[in-house]
């Protein structure tokens, strides 16, 4: 007997043998969904789960609405807010949970990454703001344990388990397959859902994940490293002019060392440039560099560093560009650096990496630390006090890179980054997909259940010059993997009107939630391979725009 599901009716194939020969039957049998209503929902939910309604919705498809909280205890208690949206019609079987950036701190109805609502495809969909409210903020990890543990995994565990038993009753599904996406803070919550439970999803898209895989407060500590970079004297700040005149120097001169001579730099650790040949002879211009702004572009690319040795790789030579999202408006800035005291304008200002760095720091160091005046990187003390400050709180640490809980849980994971990523960097991401290797056997032994895919081109999860739709590919293939063990090999993504949203509104072709710019330039493919293989171009000259003419090697 084999069931299916058509909507909120379930219909059994039964096989009969009469006469030796078989025939074939659908019957609808009377195992109607529940009814949208907070009693119904509520006698579905695990135990210490509250509802607090149920609502039938109209858009962006009919679905029914569920809003919750789990409360968490030891330490506790602290309340976890989560959302269910449950299609009426077509339910494709799978479940997706949205994994958010920066620090979550709300309950998302939308998908980060891919961009969209997933009802439009069938999913079942939630989400939970990980039991804290605040946003690109994390200075309540010095605040509240509870609300520390439950951003770093337990949150998201709680509410995973709370949607997922609530859509299988709701549906009466005997299986369905769960999906776990998101990219920066989306990707730790995925890497923590991984290796901190390891049966919670089927299958997990995870794209550059926002600590970082070595230590991940090294990633928030070169933030500030940044920021003081850019008041580290009169004219150091880089405007977004200066960049992009630094980003067509470099690109002109980098581009062809990959053999196709496409805008696109592949391989960013074959790139070297001396800048010192763009500095202004006398008065600035707008195609030289002053002696401060090239001072400040030698100390990104260098990164930060303490008496013991460097803490974090530079920033990537490729896409400089895209260098300004978290570089911020020029200083002065506000003193203090808090979102709920800046009005529109000075929260345009505001440079996000220190921002965020800096929130950190005062989760360690106390409310009133400002990073940029009261950091010394060259106190050792200091930075070991940092350190300390991750084991204390918990946040930050090196992600666990034993992967065999998740292989033996029947898991495919696929990691994604972006190759001119300045926060979270895809040499990182290889680092620790190589260590994952190593425990469970070897390379082709994760690859197995694991795949990591470098994106050219592409900045901090979208923007750049790369693939506007790489994490809808890579979803398309992940599913492909999970339900019919097809392991994605060469994955062709686009760019301009070539791009495919996974979750695009069928009926005006748009996608709701988009949280980073889309890519810029023409339209063409992008051909992605599974590291440590790298695209190849075949020397066609004038294909270089068609995924027909390069290869995986």
């Amino acid at each position: 007997m084999i069931s299916i599901s058509s909507g909120r009716t379930r219909w059994t194939t039964r096989l009969a043998l009469t006469l030796g020969a078989s025939v074939t039957s659908l019957v609808p049998v009377a195992l109607q969904a529940a009814e949208c209503n907070t009693a119904a929902v509520q006698a579905m939910a695990p135990a210490g789960t509250t509802i607090l309604a149920a609502i039938p919705e109209a858009q962006p498809v009919a679905h029914c609405r569920v809003e919750g909280f789990v409360i968490t205890r030891d330490p506790g208690p602290n309340r976890v807010n989560f959302r269910v949206q449950l299609p009426d019609e077509n339910w494709n079987n799978r479940f997706y949970f949205i994994g958010l950036g920066a620090t979550a701190g709300y309950v998302p109805t939308t998908s980060q990454i891919p961009a969209g609502n997933p009802l439009v495809q069938g999913y079942a969909v939630a989400g939970t703001d990980t039991g804290q409210q605040n946003t690109a903020d994390w200075s309540f990890f010095g605040r509240d344990p509870a609300q520390a543990l439950d951003h770093n995994h337990r949150g998201a565990h709680v509410s995973t388990v709370a949607a997922q038993q609530i859509t299988r009753q709701y549906y009466d599904a005997d299986k369905m397959y769960r999906y776990h996406s998101g990219c920066s803070g989306g990707g730790r919550m995925g890497m923590q859902a991984m290796t901190m439970h390891p049966e919670d999803y089927d299958g997990i898209l995870l794209g550059a994940p926002g600590l970082g895989p070595t230590f991940g407060a090294e990633t928030m500590l070169d933030f500030i490293y940044v920021g003081q970079q850019m008041i580290r004297e009169p004219g150091a700040w880089l405007s977004p002019a200066k960049l992009a005149m630094v980003d067509e120097k470099v690109t002109a001169h980098c581009d062809p060392l990959d053999g196709a001579t496409d805008g696109i730099v592949w391989d960013r650790s074959k790139c070297t440039y001396n800048f010192e040949q763009l500095q202004c002879e006398a008065e600035d211009g707008p195609n030289c560099l002053t002696g401060p702004e090239l001072r400040s572009i030698e100390a990104l690319l260098r990164g930060p560093r303490s008496p013991n040795g460097p803490i974090k790789n530079g920033w990537p030579i490729t896409n400089m560009s895209v260098w300004s999202g978290f570089i911020g408006g020029p200083p002065p800035w506000p003193d203090p650096m808090r979102l709920d005291s800046l009005n529109p304008e000075g929260m345009r200002a505001i440079p996000t990496g220190y921002y965020m760095g800096n929130s950190l720091a005062r989760a360690f160091f106390g409310d009133d630390f400002e990073g940029y005046r009261d950091f010394d990187f060259s106190d050792q003390d200091q930075v070991d006090a940092w350190w300390a400050g991750t084991e204390r709180t918990g946040f930050g640490k090196p992600f666990n890179d034993d992967l065999n809980p998740f292989r033996a849980a029947g898991g495919k994971v696929i990691f994604w980054n972006g190759v001119s990523d300045a926060c979270c960097h895809d040499s990182d991401l290889a680092s620790y997909f190589n260590s994952a290797g190593r425990k469970v056997g070897g390379i082709e032994q994760l690859q197995r259940f694991a795949r990591l895919y470098k994106i050219p081109g592409m900045a901090h999860c979208g923007g750049g010059t790369g693939p506007q739709d790489a994490p809808d590919q890579l979803l398309s293939a992940l599913v492909e993997w999970v339900e019919q063990d097809k392991a994605p090999e060469g994955v062709v993504t686009h760019r301009g009107d070539r791009a495919k949203s996974a979750f695009a509104d069928p009926r005006t072709g748009t996608v709701s939630g988009v949280v980073v710019p889309p890519s810029t330039g023409t339209a063409r493919d992008f051909l992605l391979c599974p590291y440590p293989q790298s695209a190849k171009f075949n020397g066609q000259r004038g294909g270089e725009m068609d995924a027909e003419n390069w290869s995986c090697s």
